[in-house]
């Protein structure tokens, strides 16, 4: 499948801030920073991301580093990195990375900078009304073609509503429906928080859901969704159609498990170094991104106030990232 992309994608980029935070005395090498150039680190929507970003531009200007946090969608990040529009970039998701993106990495023209610490799993989820509606959807995707109009919203009837990722995410999903034989609609969210919002209104007002979502998410520890077995995923589904249930189609499967990763650009090595060492060093469990999800959307607690409860809990973790990098 194919990727559209734009070369000034990067004008989407309306927001810029510096990350200017007091020094606290970290020990450094002699020659950390390299450079008093600024490091800008990508920010998309995405909550995980955001996080992530936050927490990288923090640790790096603690290390004496001029940083500045760019919002860029997230394709133009990639090819802001092959640019050297944009230095860093983080929480890229391997299955929502088209061909087009992947042959920057292949190439060299964007580095690989690492994991980020967890394994993404992506795949359709039903809240509990959906399952008390449709019951067995989640052991055996083929009851969903007798259920569709449980999920039908008035733009899609009689065809049931799938609310899938943002538009800009990709739309896999457009393909895996009619490999599937669904009657089904892919009905793109306007963000994550939109996708947010509505499973927390067919929570609360009792409505079937069927949605396109993602683990580790912080709405998991609130919310109960379940996931949906479609046709297990096998190497090659995407692209051979001989493989799969469907022998005359690909995406007759379910979304591969994620790699979540780092992207740097490939000048930060002669530029930044020691950066580039503390930025493939920074590593998250999968429970860091749960709590910080979760403490945000139900705790309300402010995203700079956790980073900063994070940054203080946090300190030896960092800080050993940093003396290890600036030491070599």
């Amino acid at each position: 499948m194919g990727w559209h992309f734009c070369r000034n994608a990067l004008a989407v980029a309306v927001i810029a801030f510096s990350l200017n935070f007091a020094g606290s005395g970290v020990s450094q090498g002699a020659n950390v920073p390299e450079s008093d150039k600024v490091i800008k680190i990508a920010v998309a929507e995405s909550a995980s991301q955001v996080f992530q970003s936050q927490i990288i531009g923090r640790i790096l200007t603690e290390a004496g580093y001029n940083t500045e946090l760019i919002t860029a969608g997230y394709y133009p990040q990639i090819q802001g990195l092959a640019d050297g529009d944009l230095h860093v970039a983080t929480s890229l998701w391997s299955s929502n990375m088209g061909e087009g993106w992947m042959k920057l990495f292949e190439s060299g023209q964007v580095h690989d900078a690492g994991g980020t610490g967890y394994v993404g799993v992506e795949t359709w989820y039903a809240n509990d009304k959906a399952l008390e509606m449709c019951p067995g959807i989640d052991a055996d995707w083929t009851l969903l073609k007798g259920c569709a109009k449980v999920f039908a919203s008035a733009e899609t009837f009689p065809k049931g509503r799938l609310l899938d990722y943002p538009i800009e995410w990709g739309t896999l999903n457009e393909p895996r429906i009619v490999a599937l034989d669904l009657p089904f609609v892919s009905q793109p969210a306007g963000s994550e928080g939109a996708m947010i919002a509505e499973i927390k209104s067919a929570e609360e007002r009792g409505e079937p859901l069927l949605i396109m979502f993602w683990s580790p998410h912080g709405i998991h520890a609130n919310y109960r969704l379940t996931p949906i077995a479609l046709p297990e995923y096998w190497d090659g589904c995407t692209d051979d159609p001989s493989g799969g249930i469907n022998p005359n189609a690909t995406f007759d499967c379910d979304w591969d498990q994620a790699r979540v990763w780092k992207a740097t650009w490939p000048g930060m090595s002669e530029v930044w170094p020691a950066a580039l060492r503390i930025v493939e060093s920074i590593e998250h469990a999968d429970k860091d991104l749960v709590r910080m999800m979760n403490a945000i959307d139900v705790d309300g607690i402010e995203l700079d106030a956790y980073i900063d409860q994070w940054m203080i809990d946090n300190r030896s973790r960092w800080q050993g990232w940093i003396d290890e990098a600036s030491a070599e």
